[in-house]
């Protein structure tokens, strides 16, 4: 108890830092998820980091899915392909995932557009007809800038939250 007869408890504030930790945990985006142009597989395509900078390392990050049961499909033939413009960045020969998801490392040079191609060629040991999914993705600065997930709106919440505690905190005379 304090002199304004306040109740302040050590668990109650360690509690709303609790709070305020978990609504400024940053927000990442979702994979993207696209069927194959037959319809056969779903792909899921996401990159880390979720905006690449040209010069950075950033792993392109490929699952196969099952159409029926949305659970990864294991053995898949698949190649993929980087394009900026017409011009192949990067590309890799048919290769096998037994395990159904595949990060592969790339180094962007330049910013800009890029498309990433998805083509499967196979599924659990058996050739299928070719089938692509394609993702668009903008790497770097200048017109291609993301939008940051949390703008000054966030950083006034934080200085607000902050200066509420240790006024709450003079008030109360709680001394941890």
């Amino acid at each position: 108890m304090s002199r304004s007869g306040v109740k302040v408890s050590a668990i109650g504030l360690l509690g709303a830092f609790a709070i305020m930790t978990i609504l400024m945990v940053p927000a990442y985006a979702d994979p993207i998820v696209k069927p194959t142009s037959a319809g056969t597989l779903n792909i899921s395509f996401d990159t880390t980091p979720a905006t690449p900078n040209p010069g950075d390392q950033t792993e392109l990050k490929i699952s196969f899915l099952n159409k029926q049961s949305n659970t990864v499909q294991p053995h898949v033939d698949y190649k993929v392909s980087v394009m900026q413009g017409d011009n192949q960045v990067f590309g890799t020969p048919v290769t096998h995932t037994a395990e159904g998801a595949v990060s592969i490392p790339f180094q962007f040079q330049t910013a800009g557009t890029y498309q990433v191609t998805v083509e499967v060629q196979g599924v659990v040991f058996q050739p299928i007809p070719p089938e692509t999914a394609s993702f668009t993705m903008n790497v770097g600065a200048g017109d291609n800038a993301s939008v940051p997930e949390f703008g000054p709106l966030a950083g006034m919440i934080i200085a607000i939250s902050t200066i509420g505690v240790i006024i709450v905190s003079k008030k109360t005379q709680f001394h941890i």
